[in-house]
């Protein structure tokens, strides 16, 4: 970046001193249209670059800014013990619900959620430690089974 700007600034000089040479005469006017043609057109191009590398740069501290911005909100939320509207509020932007489908005699139902500042979160399918099942007794003689989602079927 700071080279084309740089470089931006010595073609500005260029075209100066190549001016005063043609008002003094020095250059044919030939010579002096096609110089400060090929200055300007290099110029132009510059000017093009240098807009889409502050963009970008600006696209890159907004990302980070919002990414923080979703961590800080997260990390309040972290001991929560119950979920509540002002928590769902503030994490998620919207959540897309699709019908529900059975397959292989269980009906699933799919949802898409997008969370404020950082969009859709996708959660890798191997969970890199696995998950044992689990069996909870609820009452005398009644058991239920928890088995992660990836294994059920």
């Amino acid at each position: 970046m700071k080279a084309l700007l740089a470089r931006d600034e010595e073609l500005d000089g260029l075209f100066e001193r190549i001016y005063e040479d043609n008002v003094s005469g020095k250059p044919s006017g030939y010579r002096f249209a096609k110089m400060s043609r090929r200055y300007e057109d290099e110029q132009k191009g510059l000017a093009e670059k240098i807009k889409k590398l502050r963009s970008g740069i600006e696209k890159q501290s907004s990302q980070a800014m919002t990414k923080d911005m979703f961590i800080s909100l997260v990390r309040k939320y972290t001991c929560a013990r119950k979920l509540t509207p002002r928590m769902l509020n503030e994490l998620v932007e919207k959540i897309e619900v699709y019908h529900a489908e059975k397959i292989d005699g269980v009906w699933e139902l799919r949802l898409r959620i997008h969370y404020n500042c950082v969009g859709e979160i996708t959660i890798p399918k191997m969970l890199p430690l696995p998950i044992p099942d689990m069996t909870v007794n609820t009452r005398k003689g009644v058991f239920v089974n928890y088995t992660p989602a990836e294994i059920a079927g």
